[in-house]
This record gives structure tokens, C-alpha cells and sequence, in this order.
């Protein structure tokens, strides 16, 4: 998947680097996929998107998150295969997308409908809160997206007394799914 820079970064922090590389292979990106990176928050999904994918849509209603997606984007040399909207989802969303990533669960229900709508072949969100995520394995169940559950937890070493620590981050759980499965 290869580092990614992120100069510019807001609360709350990046999708982490290991979380962020099972997203992307779970999406299962092709070249020529539309993605679209909803709550895309520091821009981390879409920049890791975009080296895989033909293009992105990356939409954040935060506008200094819109400023850091920018900045990181840049950074990156992306800038040309990523589109940033402004806007709280689903408003801004496209009419269609090959891929999702759900990085924000504002307005999820309505965000979900719209990823039925959509019918993207794999649908992956990512939820940091127990309630988020049995709100979204419902969501996806009530629409048959056929939820795949994962809870991530990442542990990296410190040193403590001498040897080393892990020092445990907060599980993620990762939920995916396929609309267009449901649709047929």
C-alpha cells in the first residue's frame, strides 16, 4: 500500500495505517473503479483510494477538514484524481460509485439509502463505537448488504522499564458489505 503523508491533520485523527490497508484491500479497488470516500475527514482513504483506483470522490462537510484533505492531497500528488465536496451526506453525493468507504456516520440511515440507490459492488464503513456499529450491521442487514463484521485491534510496542509494551489502540470494527447483491 506504500506510506502516505499527511501534513495536515484534524480531530479526530486518520483512519491508522493498518486499518486504513484492510479497508483498501476490502474494497477490492480496480482501475477503473469510482470511489467515494463519505466523512473522508484528513483525506488518508481517498489518497490510498486514488493510487489504485481511476478516480474519487472525497466529500466532507468540515471545512478545516476540506482544507487538510486538500493540503494532504497535495502532498501525495493526488490532487488531479480526487474530487473534494463540501457537504453533509448524502447531499453531494454522486449518482453512482463502484466502491464506498463510510469513514463518518452522520446521517447514516439516509446515507445508507443512498448507498441502495447507488448499488456500488462493495460498500465498507468503519465505526469505532459498539452502538455505531449495531446501527450499521442493522442498517446493512435491513437493506441486504449481507454484513461482514471485523473488529481490528492494534497494538504497537513502547518502551517500558527496559523492554517493550504494547500499548493497545481502541478497536475498530469494519463492516462491509455488497449493495448491489441486495439489489438483485
Amino acid at each position: 500500500m506504500g506510506r502516505i503523508s499527511l501534513p495536515a491533520s484534524t480531530a479526530p485523527g486518520p483512519t491508522k495505517p493498518e486499518v486504513r490497508a484492510l479497508v483498501v484491500w476490502t474494497l477490492d479497488l480496480r482501475p477503473a473503479d469510482h470511489v467515494v470516500d463519505i466523512g473522508a475527514g484528513t483525506g488518508a482513504v481517498s489518497i490510498a483510494a486514488a493510487r489504485s483506483a481511476d478516480r474519487v470522490t472525497a466529500v466532507e462537510r468540515d471545512q478545516e477538514r476540506v482544507e487538510a484533505i486538500r493540503t494532504n492531497l497535495a502532498a501525495n500528488d493526488c490532487e488531479s484524481s480526487v474530487s473534494v465536496i463540501r457537504a453533509t451526506a448524502p447531499d453531494g453525493l454522486p449518482e453512482t460509485a463502484d466502491a464506498v468507504f463510510v469513514g463518518g456516520t452522520r446521517n447514516l440511515e439516509t446515507v445508507l439509502d443512498w448507498v441502495a440507490t447507488a448499488a456500488p459492488r462493495i460498500v465498507v464503513l468503519n465505526a469505532a463505537r459498539l452502538e455505531t456499529a449495531v446501527r450499521a450491521i442493522e442498517g446493512f442487514r435491513s437493506r441486504a448488504f449481507d454484513p461482514e463484521v471485523r473488529r481490528v485491534s492494534i497494538g504497537r510496542g513502547e518502551q517500558l522499564a527496559g523492554g517493550t509494551a504494547i500499548d493497545p489502540a481502541r478497536p475498530v470494527y469494519v463492516i462491509s458489505g455488497h449493495p448491489d447483491r441486495g439489489a438483485s
